[in-house]
C-alpha cells in the first residue's frame, strides 16, 4: 500500500514541475543522508533507454491514512534540471494538494525560488508560495514577491515584485512591478505597472516593460546615451534592438538632437549559412540648420557561393561632405576623404586566384581638385598564380582595367608580369635569384585624350621591363647565458635592377609612392601601380636582431637597421617631382621591446645621410600593471608634413572610480588636436561614465565640444556602443574593464 501511495504522489509532483516521462523510477536513500539544515538535490539519474528520470528522497515517510501521506527529515523531488525542496510535506490524496512546511525551495538553471511554506495544486499544476524570494543565477539578480506562482508550463507568476542586482543594502536602483511573468523556457520576464528606482528616486515608469533572464538575445530597449556637443546641441539616443531571429537582429534608434532635429538610424545585421552582412541606414528628414534632408547607407556583404567562390559587398554614401563632420563624434571619422562603393567577385584556388570588381569611390571632402579624386574601376579583373616545382617558383599577376572619371583621360589598362625564381633554403639561409617581365598596354578614349592630353591623339600605348633581383638572407642563433633567451641575428641583402624605359607620356590613372619603412626597404618597385616602373640599379641591406623567452616563446626585443644604396642615378619620376640626387636612401631602425610584462616600449627611425638630419621618428610607451589601469604616450615627427604627441591614462580612484584622460597636440601647428578627460564610477551594479571631449570635428581645423553621460545598470539593460566604443576608438590602448561581469 505504501508503494502504491507514494508512486502516486510522485507522479503527482512530477506533473507540476515537469512533463511525466516515459518511465519513472523511484529511488530511496538512507534517512542518514539527509543533513538536518541542508536538505540536497539528488542529480539527475537515467532509465535503462537513456531517459531522465522521476529521484524523490525523503528522509522519513508516514502513511497516516488511506487518504493522507507525511513526508519528514528533508524531501526532495528532481525531474532532469529542476527540484524542489523542503523540510517536510502532507499529501491530501482526495483534494490531490499538498502541504509544503518550512524552508522550500524551487531549483532550475535559470531561476531559484525560496520561502516559507507553500501549497501544491496537482489538478491545476501550480507550486504557490505565500511570499519568498527569488534569484536569477545567469544575471546575477534577485528580488522578492509578497506570492510567487510556478506552473506547470515552465512559467513563473509574482505580486508586488522587487528586483534588483545589487548585492549590498541600501540597494542603489531597484525595479518595482505590480505583477511580473518569467517564462523560464525563453528566458524572458514581463513586468506590469513598472517603476525603476535609482538612489530612491524614480527615474523611469511604465505600464508594461520586458527584459531577459539569462544572456540569450531579447528585443527590447538598450541604455540610452546622453551628450551635449557645440554641433548639434543637446544630443540623444535612445537604442531598441529586435530580436527577429536567432541569426539577423534589428537595432532601431531614435536621435533628437537640439540644433539638428530628429533622427532615425537602424543598423540590420544577419548570419546565414553562408551569409554574413550588415545594412546601416540613417536619416534626419530636415536639417534645422541647413534646410535639407541629410543621409548615411552603408551595406557590407561576404557570401561563400560554393566552392573556392565567394561574393563581397562594401557599399557606403553620404548625402553631403560635412555629414560626418556635423552628425558623427569622432576625429577619425570627421577626417575622412573617401568613401568606398565596390562589389566583388573572387575564386580561390591552391596555386591561382581571380577576382573581378566593380568600383567606385565617393569623393566627400570638397577640397579635393576634381582632377585628382580616385578613378572608377568599371570593370576590373586580376588573375595570379603561385607554381612551384622543386626549387623553381613561378609567380604571375596580371590585371585587366578600365579607368572613368568625369576629368582626365579615361580608357583601358593591361598589365602583365610574369617572374621566375629559384628559391634554394637551408637551415639558417635563403637565397633566391628572379627574372621578370613587365608588359603594360593603355587603350585610351580618343575624347578625353583629345580634351585632357594637351594636344596629344595617341590613344595606345605599350611598355616591356625586364626585371632582376637576388635575394638572400641568413639567420644565426644563440642562448644567452643565465637568461634562457634565444637571441638571433639575420642580415639581409636585396639588389634590384631595372632598365630605364621613358614614360613620361604614360597616363597616371592609380599609382602612388607609399612611404618609406623597413617593408618598403626590401620591396623591387619603388611605386604602387602599373603606370610608372622606376629604373634602378639598387642594393637593399638591412639587419634584425631578435631576444626570445625560451620557456614562453614570446619575443622580447626586435631591432632591425637598414639602408638602399643606388649604384645609377633614377631618372623615371611621378608627377614630374625630380628624384633625389644623393647615392643612398634614408636609414630606417626600429626597435620594439617588451622586456618587462607590464610595459612596452616601440621606436621608430628615419635618418637622412645626405643632409644629416632626421626624416621621420616615432616612439610609443605603454606601462600596463595590471588590466584596469594604464599609461602610455607617443610621438611622431615627419619633416614639414607632422609633429604630433599623445597622452592617454586610465587610472582606478579608490575602490570604484576610474580616472580617464586622453590628449593630442600638434607641434607643427602649436594647437590640439583632441582633449578627452573622463570619469567613471563602477559599483556591484551599476556603472555610470561621465566624459568630456574637445576635437579637431572639421577638415578645416575647427574644434567641437561635447560632453556626454551614461548611466548602465547591470542585469537590466544592455549598453549602448557610444561610451565604450568611443574610449576604443579614442585612447590609445584602451581596453574594456568590466567589473560589471
Amino acid at each position: 500500500m505504501r508503494k502504491f501511495h507514494l508512486t502516486l504522489v510522485a507522479a503527482i509532483v512530477a506533473g507540476v514541475i515537469a512533463p511525466p516521462a516515459a518511465a519513472q523510477q523511484l529511488c530511496f536513500p538512507e534517512a542518514s543522508d539527509f543533513p538536518t539544515v541542508d536538505i540536497p538535490v539528488p542529480e539527475p539519474a537515467l532509465t535503462a533507454d537513456g531517459e531522465e528520470r522521476l529521484m524523490i528522497t525523503a528522509g522519513q515517510i508516514n502513511l497516516v491514512d488511506e487518504n493522507r501521506v507525511d513526508f519528514d527529515g528533508g524531501l526532495a523531488f528532481r525531474y532532469g534540471e529542476r527540484s524542489i525542496s523542503a523540510e517536510r510535506a502532507s499529501f491530501d490524496m482526495q483534494t490531490e494538494t499538498a502541504e509544503i512546511n518550512g524552508t522550500v525551495a524551487y531549483r532550475d538553471p535559470r531561476v531559484t525560488i525560496h520561502g516559507q511554506d507553500a501549497q501544491v495544486d496537482t489538478r491545476d499544476r501550480i507550486i504557490s508560495f505565500q511570499g519568498g524570494g527569488f534569484e536569477l543565477p545567469l544575471r546575477g539578480a534577485q528580488g522578492a514577491a509578497e506570492a510567487i506562482l510556478i506552473r506547470g508550463d515552465n512559467t513563473i507568476g509574482l505580486r508586488s515584485v522587487n528586483f534588483t542586482t545589487c548585492v549590498t543594502e541600501p540597494r542603489d536602483w531597484e525595479l518595482l512591478a505590480r505583477e511580473l511573468e518569467m517564462d523560464v523556457e525563453s528566458g524572458s520576464g514581463t513586468a506590469r505597472g513598472f517603476r525603476l528606482m535609482f538612489k530612491g528616486l524614480p527615474v523611469l515608469a511604465s505600464p508594461w516593460v520586458t527584459f531577459p533572464l539569462d544572456d540569450r538575445r531579447k528585443s527590447g530597449m538598450l541604455t540610452p546615451s546622453f551628450s551635449n556637443r557645440d554641433r548639434t546641441g543637446a544630443d540623444f539616443s535612445v537604442p531598441f534592438y529586435l530580436n527577429l531571429a536567432p541569426n539577423y537582429y534589428l537595432t532601431l534608434t531614435t536621435r533628437f538632437t537640439q540644433r539638428r532635429g530628429a533622427q532615425a538610424n537602424s543598423d540590420f545585421r544577419y548570419l546565414l549559412p553562408r551569409t554574413d552582412g550588415r545594412i546601416q541606414v540613417e536619416y534626419l528628414p530636415k536639417d534645422a540648420e541647413l534646410e535639407f534632408s541629410r543621409y548615411y547607407f552603408g551595406y557590407s556583404n561576404v557570401t561563400s557561393l560554393g566552392g573556392a567562390w565567394q561574393f563581397v559587398a562594401d557599399v557606403q554614401e553620404v548625402s553631403d561632405s560635412f555629414y560626418f563632420e556635423d552628425l558623427r563624434n569622432s576625429l577619425s571619422e570627421a577626417s575622412q576623404t573617401h568613401l568606398n562603393r565596390a562589389l566583388e567577385l573572387s575564386y580561390r584556388a591552391p596555386r591561382w586566384s581571380f577576382l573581378a570588381r566593380a568600383q567606385d569611390i565617393q569623393t566627400i571632402d570638397p577640397f579635393i581638385n576634381p582632377g585628382l579624386a580616385p578613378y572608377r574601376r568599371l570593370p576590373q579583373f586580376l588573375m595570379a598564380g603561385n607554381w612551384r616545382r622543386d626549387a623553381f617558383r613561378l609567380i604571375s599577376r596580371n590585371e585587366l582595367v578600365r579607368f572613368d572619371r568625369q576629368v582626365g583621360v579615361t580608357g583601358w589598362r593591361l598589365d602583365l608580369e610574369e617572374e621566375l625564381s629559384l628559391d634554394f633554403r637551408r637551415p639558417g639561409m635563403f637565397l633566391t635569384p628572379a627574372l621578370a617581365l613587365r608588359q603594360t598596354n593603355y587603350w585610351l578614349d580618343g575624347d578625353s585624350v583629345e580634351r585632357y592630353a594637351f594636344g596629344s591623339r595617341e590613344t595606345e600605348f605599350s611598355r616591356t621591363l625586364p626585371a632582376a633581383s637576388l635575394d638572400a638572407g641568413l639567420t644565426f642563433e644563440r642562448t644567452t647565458p643565465g637568461r634562457g633567451w634565444l637571441q638571433t641575428l639575420e642580415p639581409r641583402a636585396l639588389y634590384v635592377h631595372v632598365p630605364f624605359e621613358e614614360q613620361s607620356h604614360l597616363p597616371i590613372f592609380d599609382t602612388m609612392e607609399p612611404t618609406f619603412n623597413f617593408v618598403q626597404l626590401f620591396r623591387k618597385y619603388r611605386y604602387l601601380g602599373a603606370d610608372r616602373i622606376a629604373d634602378t640599379d639598387q642594393l637593399s641591406v638591412g639587419v634584425t636582431t631578435r631576444l626570445i623567452d625560451l620557456a614562453t616563446g614570446r619575443e622580447r626585443l626586435a631591432a632591425t637597421l637598414g639602408q638602399t644604396r643606388y649604384l645609377s642615378p633614377q631618372r623615371v619620376t611621378l608627377h614630374h617631382k625630380s628624384f633625389p640626387l644623393g647615392s643612398a636612401s634614408d636609414y630606417i631602425a626600429e626597435i620594439d621591446m617588451n622586456l618587462q610584462q607590464s610595459w612596452r616600449l616601440g621606436l621608430g627611425y628615419q635618418w637622412d645621410s645626405e643632409a644629416a638630419e632626421t626624416s621621420r621618428t616615432e616612439t610609443r610607451f605603454e606601462y600596463r600593471p595590471n588590466e584596469d589601469r594604464m599609461l602610455g604616450f607617443s610621438y611622431r615627427y615627419q619633416e614639414d608634413v607632422l609633429e604630433q604627441g599623445d597622452f592617454s591614462i586610465t587610472w582606478p580612484l579608490g575602490d570604484a572610480g576610474r580616472f580617464i584622460a586622453h590628449a593630442s597636440y600638434s607641434f607643427l601647428d602649436e594647437k590640439p588636436l583632441e582633449r578627452f578627460i573622463g570619469w567613471e564610477f563602477v559599483s556591484c551594479c551599476w556603472r555610470m561614465q561621465v566624459y568630456s571631449r574637445d576635437y579637431i570635428s572639421r577638415r578645416t581645423g575647427e574644434s567641437d565640444r561635447s560632453l556626454n553621460v551614461q548611466i548602465l545598470l547591470r542585469g537590466f539593460a544592455e549598453p549602448g556602443e557610444s561610451a565604450e566604443s568611443l574610449l576604443e576608438r579614442g585612447i590609445l590602448g584602451y581596453r574594456r574593464f568590466d567589473a560589471l561581469p
